[in-house]
């Protein structure tokens, strides 16, 4: 690999309108089904992006999985070509200054263990009569290697990632349903594979006892799993290039309160013990932490250099590749909403029904540019912190910026890898 990448920055050197882009992602990982093993993969790949930007300003790449000389020189003329009818694009100058990150150690889990640490989540789970199968387990151990190379300069940085994956199903006598739940980590310390199991069969077991209700309004709780959705249809209108295009909602908001004072969102690309946190993002700038809506108020969004340029602003150091053979792109880091005060079982306690959502069906539909959304749900309704009845096939409506305006937020900010949400509770919302 460093003869591989010294060629790369000679290159990058003698032709300054070059840069690669080469992502080592290599570790285990296995699949049960039914408790019986199912997949079982070693993995050690290697994936270079060529980017070429003409006198034009017009970007192409193209990527390549052999990484022999001429591999390499066919990608990069693949990338000359294609830039002839490429997309605008700039090479941003260096910073002088990078936050000093430091690297996490990776440790590759031998199978006895993980299987010790399975065999004591199954037992646990099939000691409850209600639940007929775990359907799926998936465990995962590795690391991910970047290299950005231009201008003769080389950026590099590691980042081990465990995860897990666990799908229940159970029987309450009426019907079966599913649950499941998953969660990723830079450490396997911070993965709660029991945690997990245990949320996956409440979860499962309640939708198995699920029938159809009649409309009522409620106040709703969003435990963090399904506050993810809401998250995801808000921090469309935060990036930089939906802002340009015209297509974000608080385009025209910064420095205006439009929420909740108790709504705050970060987006950190700093924090040591989450997965997208390194000192360069994927155009060779700085990363940072960004605050962009505190108590309500919108205080900014994220750039590219490319956006930022167009703009006046400066980048944030967020720009992202989806994947190896894309250009990068607006695109956060590690996005969380700040915790709350409340504890989960005080919002649950409040007086009158809540309706606890433990299922989403449809929030691809959602629309992100007005905030309008029309979710299937299911879950429990409580009355005074007791379950009262298990509900599904309800439909939940409403515009996601009318609904941050008149929040409470939970103590219990947990993160699925580089997302992060607490609870979220609501008080009114028509359910039908």
């Amino acid at each position: 690999m460093i003869e591989i990448v010294e060629y790369l920055r000679e290159l990058t050197e003698k032709e300054r309108a070059l840069e690669f882009y080469l992502l080592q992602e290599k570790g285990i990982s296995y699949e049960w089904r039914d408790t019986r093993p199912f997949l079982e993969k070693t993995f050690d790949e290697r994936t270079l992006a060529v980017r070429y930007l003409n006198s034009q300003g017009l970007c192409g790449i193209s990527y390549t999985l052999d990484l022999s000389r001429e591999g390499i020189k066919a990608a990069i003329e693949r990338s000359k070509s294609l830039s002839r009818a490429g997309l605008p694009s700039v090479y941003p100058s260096f910073s002088e200054e990078y936050p000093l990150i430091e690297r996490r150690p990776y440790f590759e889990l031998s199978k006895e263990s993980i299987l010790e640490i399975l065999e004591e989540e199954r037992k646990i789970l099939l000691e409850d009569k209600a639940i007929r199968r775990i359907e799926r387990e998936a465990f995962s151990c590795g690391e991910e290697e970047i290299f950005l190379i231009r201008e003769g300069r080389v950026f590099s940085f590691s980042v081990p990632l465990y995860s897990f994956l666990i799908s229940v199903v159970a029987d309450s006598g009426m019907k079966s349903a599913s649950a499941y739940t998953y969660q990723s980590a830079i450490s396997f310390d911070n993965l709660d594979i029991l945690k997990l199991s245990q949320d996956a069969k409440r979860r499962a077991k309640a939708l198995s006892l699920a029938e159809k209700g009649v409309s009522l309004k409620a106040r709703v709780l969003f435990p963090p799993l399904a506050s993810l959705d809401l998250l995801s249809l808000l921090s469309f209108s935060l990036k930089g290039d939906e802002v340009i295009k015209g297509r974000s909602f608080l385009k025209d908001k910064i420095g205006k309160k439009i929420f909740s004072e108790e709504l705050s969102v970060i987006d950190d690309g700093l924090n040591p013990s989450l997965p997208e946190t390194r000192p360069f993002d994927d155009e060779g700038l700085p990363q940072k932490r960004k605050i962009l809506i505190k108590e309500g108020v919108v205080e900014g969004f994220i750039w590219d250099a490319f956006y930022g340029e167009k703009t006046g602003f400066s980048s944030t150091g967020n720009a992202r590749r989806p994947d190896p053979s894309s250009p990068p792109k607006v695109d956060f880091t590690n996005l969380y909403i700040e915790k709350g005060s409340k504890s989960p079982s005080e919002l649950l306690n409040s007086s009158g029904f809540v309706f606890e959502v433990l299922e989403i069906l449809g929030a691809h539909t959602a629309d992100p540019i007005s905030g309008d959304f029309s979710f299937g749900v299911s879950g429990i309704l409580w009355e005074k912190g007791e379950p009262v009845k298990y509900l599904c096939e309800m439909g939940l409506s409403g515009n996601i910026f009318e609904l941050f305006r008149d929040l409470e937020i939970g103590n219990d900010l947990t993160f699925f890898g580089d997302t992060g949400a607490p609870s979220l509770f609501f008080p009114s919302m028509d359910l039908g």
